[in-house]
């Protein structure tokens, strides 16, 4: 069975040739740019053997900034929870799939997001499209703007209780066609019922014939009702707390990866 480890050892990642990410507040800032350490480390591991894989909420020309615009090596990009799987080679991006929302499923989304908007006066701090987003396969709600000071966003909700209630008030006009969950920092994602971490990793794995004991998971939101939760049900999971903590993991656990 899956396990969620907190304090991992060599043993922990052993027969494991897959790495699997979050990206907010796992391997880089929200909104940031991956750093040159961790760019470098990740490297590294790809140069050995390793396959590397990202999955976030976060829609795929924000990943391709955030990570692609500076790692090189090939890696995978699970955007918008799995649902967008596009491999990333140099600067040469190729799309496997896609799960794209139907116009009317968008529509009915954006209604009732707007509704939560309204009922609960959420005021973005930068512009309305930077707090809504349409992200083809889920669309987002960044409470106060994905753009918005990170200081800012992960003082705003730190504990999801906040986003609890709107995910239940959501669900009042989506009921169970949707899955509705809480993701990064400040947001909410809304994708086609069923499609969360557990789907997009299993969906990965099986696209490349890959078994879930080889793979290792990174994650800050693994506790119960977060959105790397999901992950959990498929393959054997580290939490972490911040960038800071994966990349001290990823030198702990793969010395011989690294120069």
């Amino acid at each position: 069975m899956p396990t969620i480890i907190s304090d991992p050892c060599l043993e922990t990642v052993k027969g494991k040739r897959v790495v699997i990410a979050d990206v907010d507040e796992t391997i880089c800032e929200s909104c940031q740019l991956i750093s040159d350490e961790m760019v470098s480390t990740i490297s590294n591991l790809i140069v050995r053997g390793y396959e590397f894989a990202f999955i976030s909420g976060t829609g795929i020309k924000s990943l391709q900034k955030m990570i692609s615009s500076k790692l090189k090596k090939k890696h995978h990009i699970l955007a918008t929870t799995g649902t967008n799987y596009t491999e990333m080679k140099e600067n040469n991006a190729k799309e496997i799939y896609n799960q794209s929302l139907k116009n009317e499923e968008k529509e009915e989304i954006f209604l009732a997001f707007n509704k939560l908007i309204n009922n609960f006066k959420i005021k973005s701090m930068t512009t309305k499209e930077d707090q809504l987003q349409d992200r083809d396969s889920q669309i987002t709600l960044s409470a106060i703007g994905r753009h918005a000071p990170s200081e800012l966003k992960s003082k705003y909700d730190p504990d999801g209780e906040i986003r609890q209630t709107w995910v239940s008030f959501l669900k009042i006009y989506l009921g169970e066609k949707y899955d509705v969950k809480i993701g990064g920092t400040t947001s909410v994602d809304v994708t086609k019922k069923g499609l969360d971490k557990e789907w997009g990793i299993r969906t990965f794995l099986n696209h490349h014939n890959i078994s879930p004991e080889e793979v290792i998971f990174f994650g800050d939101k693994l506790y119960p009702g977060g959105n790397d939760a999901p992950a959990s049900n498929i393959v054997d999971c580290i939490s972490v707390k911040n960038p800071l903590e994966t990349l001290r993991r990823l030198k702990e656990l793969f010395p011989q990866s690294l120069n």
